[in-house]
């Protein structure tokens, strides 16, 4: 998934104008959001000035975003039938 997040990225939200803003899905605190600012919001174009994320090429993005995973919870498969209403 890590690889199919870089492509995203590269080829959908970078090739909009800089000054389309964006909001974050999960923030930091999350287990998602480890190592987010806790800035609401952004624009393209600060992301690309500032994320160094997006300066890497796919192999060390998807090493970075993969480096700290933490463990899966215990509950994870009932939480997510839940969360698919089985």
């Amino acid at each position: 998934m890590a690889g199919q997040i870089y492509t995203a990225i590269h080829q959908r939200l970078l090739s909009l104008p800089n000054e389309v803003e964006i909001y974050p899905g999960h923030t930091s605190g999350s287990a998602c959001g480890v190592g987010m600012s806790g800035k609401p919001n952004s624009t393209i174009g600060y992301e690309k000035k500032w994320n160094p994320m997006l300066t890497m090429d796919k192999a060390s993005f998807v090493a970075a975003l993969t480096a700290e995973i933490p463990p899966r919870p215990a509950e994870m498969d009932r939480i997510v039938a839940f969360n698919l209403g089985r």
